[in-house]
């Protein structure tokens, strides 16, 4: 939706996701939004079918999660026009979680949270690791840039419960545990009592933007 608007009603943004109930949910988003230049498309990343190359392609905690991420790169570069641009947006917990040292409660939910992503398979650093892929993919270098998120007001910090719950079957599946974080129903409050108390901020998952262009010597596929 906002590659949406930065394109305006006269471009196209096509969405590909290979999980139904996310598609679903995303139509629905976009409906309510009003939005008229967005579709959708089930597909795996690396098996995407279109006749027209597109002008751009964007992905936002994607790389994480699969096997070859460098596959995925080849892959939809494929489907750019020669001067294209790819723009990966992917975290990087190692600063995240030295950042979060000084607070136990807060220290201790954040590590449960790289931990699950961890024993699920996600690449947590892979962020650090887009100038790489990039190159191995056949393209230039990508300028990159990293941001992290500090705050300490009770929207902020309680994303972190937020996400601990939304992780909730992957933390069983992994043989972890909410137990030493006490009662999870109290745990905004908590965690937002000891954020006050520190009289600091602390931080959200460092997040790595990386984008460069396709060359202009590479013809689509």
């Amino acid at each position: 939706m906002l590659v949406a608007r930065l394109v305006g009603p006269s471009g196209e943004v096509v969405g590909v996701e290979r999980d139904t109930h996310s598609i679903a949910r995303a139509r629905a988003r976009v409906a309510e939004s009003g939005q008229r230049n967005v579709s959708f498309t089930e597909s795996d990343v690396n098996q995407i079918a279109n006749d027209t190359p597109f002008d751009a392609a964007v992905g936002r905690f994607i790389l994480e999660f699969l096997p070859d991420p460098l596959a995925a790169l080849r892959s939809v570069s494929r489907l750019l026009r020669p001067g294209g641009v790819l723009a990966f947006h992917e975290p990087c917990y190692a600063p995240f979680l030295l950042l979060s040292a000084h607070l136990p409660l807060w220290s201790a939910s954040v590590s449960l949270i790289h931990q699950t992503l961890l024993r699920s398979g996600a690449n947590t650093e892979i962020g650090l690791d887009l100038h790489r892929i990039f190159l191995e993919a056949g393209l230039p270098g990508p300028a990159m840039r990293m941001e992290i998120l500090l705050d300490s007001d009770p929207d902020f910090t309680r994303w972190t419960h937020d996400l601990l719950r939304s992780l909730g079957p992957q933390i069983q599946q992994q043989n972890l545990s909410l137990e030493p974080l006490g009662d999870f129903a109290t745990l905004p409050e908590r965690l937002q009592a000891e954020v006050a108390a520190s009289k600091t901020v602390v931080p959200f998952v460092a997040l790595v933007g990386a984008w460069s262009h396709k060359p202009i010597d590479q013809v689509p596929l």
